[in-house]
């Protein structure tokens, strides 16, 4: 159980007690399942309304740049998106067992982070063979010809149509118009704020605005779909929690923790890159950020073991937690856990950045990454058997 705070005037009455209640203090209090599952449910609720939020001020951001285009507000854009990345890679962890986020007809977490993304069915592209370099006809914002409107229900239909990489809405589509492509060693990708200025660089800058916008305040309405589900009256909440259920999802909380660490993180964002060593498969690929990507995908995996989860205003939830049941089995165990855990997170962290750069110039640590996530793999399916799940987590999802 998570430590209590004892109000002062109670220390000296605590004191005197005799040797036997002394003993006692020393036992740790019963957690049970339900309220690990509670907790979870609470969690995942916080985690969820935090990422809803920043996306909120993205969409502010955004709202004000298309309105008057300038560099400082193209650089506050990318500045809001780079911070509504951090609650939401922490909500992965919350993946991976047909919840309201990926278990439905509408999948939501495909509209929301889907990648890799080909930019060409966005915007122009660099092109050996168009003139000058650079296909500026490419993507739906210069295709007027099949795309004389550009809209939600236009984009929503039209999303994926040619493949897996034709991600025409989410998180990466909004990075790809903000920084454009990542043409370079040195840095993430250079978008000129003049692409949406009438008159300015490239073509269609108004259609690119109006196309940046429709994205944006999409994803605040789809993280706001995945929230309600979450919410205390919510219909998948209630489901969750629910004392029939609470086993199943207690098993379903340990798949997300494990297929995220095994067969998307460790697996499709770094094994994947770390053979080809191509840019196309780095998560956020234009604006370098991907080992940000790893990092918080890693401390929303802890989250979910540790019970705890601290907010962006500061605040910490902290609450019975999966090491909590361990505990409660095996102090040892949890312990062996804990320090497994503490390794990948600390192997992880030390992946330099950029990691386009770093599969090429420190392959060593990316492979020392890769390996402490496998063995945080096995150690969650421990957990499991510990406390009397039986976890079979695969390598791909």
């Amino acid at each position: 159980m998570k430590r209590f705070i004892i109000p002062v005037f109670l220390l000296g009455c605590l004191a005197a007690c005799d040797s036997d209640d002394d003993d006692d203090q020393n036992i740790t209090p019963t957690v049970t399942t339900q309220e690990v599952v509670n907790n979870y449910a609470d969690l995942v609720l916080a985690n969820y309304d935090d990422a809803w939020k920043l996306a909120k001020d993205l969409q502010a951001q955004v709202n004000a740049f298309v309105q008057n285009p300038t560099a400082k507000g193209l650089e506050d854009s990318k500045a809001a998106w780079l911070a509504s990345r951090v609650p939401y890679l922490q909500t992965e962890a919350f993946r991976f067992y047909d919840g309201p986020i990926d278990g439905t007809e509408e999948n939501l977490e495909g509209l929301i982070n889907s990648w890799p993304l080909d930019e060409a069915y966005i915007d122009y592209v660099k092109e050996e063979k168009a003139p000058g370099g650079i296909n500026y006809l490419a993507g739906v914002i210069n295709n007027l010809k099949d795309y004389p409107t550009i809209s939600e229900e236009v984009l929503l239909a039209d999303n994926g149509k040619n493949g897996d990489t034709d991600v025409k809405v989410g998180y990466h589509a909004i990075e790809f118009l903000l920084w454009g492509q990542d043409l370079y060693d040195d840095s993430a990708g250079k978008r000129p704020y003049t692409d949406y200025v009438k008159g300015g660089t490239a073509q269609n800058q108004e259609r690119r605005a109006q196309y940046l916008k429709i994205v944006t305040d999409l994803l605040v309405k789809d993280l706001e779909k995945v929230k309600a589900q979450w919410e205390t009256a919510g219909a998948y909440r209630k489901d969750f929690t629910a004392a029939a259920n609470v086993t199943q999802s207690l098993t379903n909380m340990m798949l997300g923790m494990g297929k995220l660490t095994k067969g998307e993180l460790s697996g499709e964002r770094m094994t994947v890159i770390l053979a080809s060593k191509d840019q196309e498969d780095e998560h956020s690929c234009f604006s370098d950020n991907t080992h940000n990507d790893y990092i918080y995908d890693e401390a929303g995996i802890y989250n979910v073991y540790l019970g705890r989860y601290k907010r962006v205003d500061g605040t910490t939830l902290d609450g019975p937690g999966i090491d909590d049941l361990v505990k409660a089995k095996s102090i040892d165990i949890n312990a062996q856990i804990t320090t497994g855990m503490d390794a990948a997170t600390a192997a992880v962290k030390a992946i330099p950045a950029p990691v386009d750069q770093a599969v090429k110039n420190a392959r060593p640590a990316m492979e020392a990454a890769i390996k402490s996530l496998r063995a945080q793999a096995d150690l969650i399916t421990l957990a499991g058997s510990t406390i009397g799940i039986n976890l079979s987590i695969p390598e791909t999802n």
